[in-house]
């Protein structure tokens, strides 16, 4: 669905008693400029009679930047243009300014209903439906917050269903479709990083599963945390062809006013190929040599000592804390991904 914003003729006042001056663009009036929004929903009786056109509504855009709908000027009926003015009253707006000052200004907004790109790539469907669901594994740890830090971090996944593959599922129209995934950002990120930049960064996202997730460390005191995590995710580049790739990274999470937010992302994809093209690098799948591989920088050695032996460990489980030299001064943890590979995600050094 797309939108556009018209502006109306007239100076308009609200229908309201009493209420301030109403102003429309046009010399020394700007324009409001969209800073958020929502995109309508299309209701079932309307998906069931395959209702299509345009809701124009008219709008007052406050100078606070709330917009108030007056009223429906052109109706689409079955319960759509219910779901327009649910969407636009979820709007948010750099108001309008007169002479420098935000002002009220009047607006018409439009809301296109168009079926042809709403229904999801047929490629895509096939392929999501092979591979929906979600695992979490919980931390084996008994820190204060570690259960509502992984709860959050599950919540983060979940939020993406109904919003992702926007850009392939909708003809290239991505705007307004992550907000419950938004809404779980904490505020330090949402300084850094707009909502329309998170949408550009999974604009190509058909599908997404946590695999796994790991509590790397938490600072219950201090309110973060770090998780480290395994997703898959199917990714559609040019709306025909879906893939499936493999993610790995770290969860930052900060905790504010009692709830546990992400802070940072920081997620690569998996190294499938590597050493020269020849496949996983075989001490990979060996999760004591990646873990003695990884604390050689302390020792400043390009191979451990013999003296240094690190006992049997068992890593069926998927999750290992290794003693390297079998004397508590160097535990790594590590995580088993889906590829088959270890990956590191703590160290814990008394040396």
């Amino acid at each position: 669905m797309q939108f556009a914003l018209s502006l109306v003729t007239a100076l308009c006042f609200s229908l309201v008693q009493q209420s301030p001056v109403v102003y429309r663009v046009g010399r020394d009036v700007t324009v409001p400029t969209i800073i958020s929004r929502v995109e309508p929903q299309y209701s079932k009786a309307a998906l069931a009679a395959r209702v299509q056109g345009t809701v124009v509504l008219e709008a007052v855009i406050g100078a606070d930047g709330v917009p108030k709908v007056v009223r429906v000027v052109r109706s689409l009926g079955y319960g759509l243009d219910e779901s327009a003015i649910a969407a636009l009253e979820r709007w948010r707006f750099n108001p309008g300014r007169k002479d420098g000052v935000p002002v009220n200004v009047s607006l018409n907004v439009e809301f296109n209903f168009n079926l042809v790109g709403n229904p999801a790539n047929p490629n895509i469907e096939a392929l999501v439906a092979t591979r929906s669901g979600m695992s979490l594994q919980l931390p084996d740890s008994s820190a204060p917050g570690a259960g509502d830090v992984l709860r959050a971090v599950q919540a983060w996944y979940v939020s993406f269903e109904g919003s992702a593959g926007t850009r392939a599922q909708y003809n290239g129209y991505v705007g307004g479709r992550f907000d419950k995934t938004y809404e779980l950002m904490s505020q330090d990120f949402k300084t850094k990083v707009p909502q329309s930049a998170l949408e550009e960064m999974y604009a190509e996202l058909a599908h997404m599963k946590l695999l796994q997730a790991y509590l790397a460390q938490i600072d219950d005191n201090a309110g973060t945390a770090d998780v480290f995590v395994e997703e898959e995710r199917t990714v559609v580049f040019n709306q025909q062809v879906p893939a499936v790739t493999w993610y790995e990274g770290t969860l930052k999470l900060i905790r504010a006013a009692g709830e546990w937010r992400i802070a940072g992302i920081d997620l690569r994809p998996e190294d499938l190929i590597s050493v020269n093209y020849g496949g996983h690098s075989p001490w990979r799948n060996n999760p004591i040599e990646v873990a003695r591989v990884a604390v050689q920088p302390l020792y400043n050695v390009s191979s451990l000592p013999e003296s240094c032996v690190t006992p049997p460990t068992d890593t069926a489980s998927g999750v290992a804390d290794i003693d390297v030299c079998g004397d508590s001064r160097n535990v790594v943890r590590v995580v088993r991904l889906h590829s088959g590979e270890w990956r590191v995600i703590r160290m814990q050094s008394r040396r």
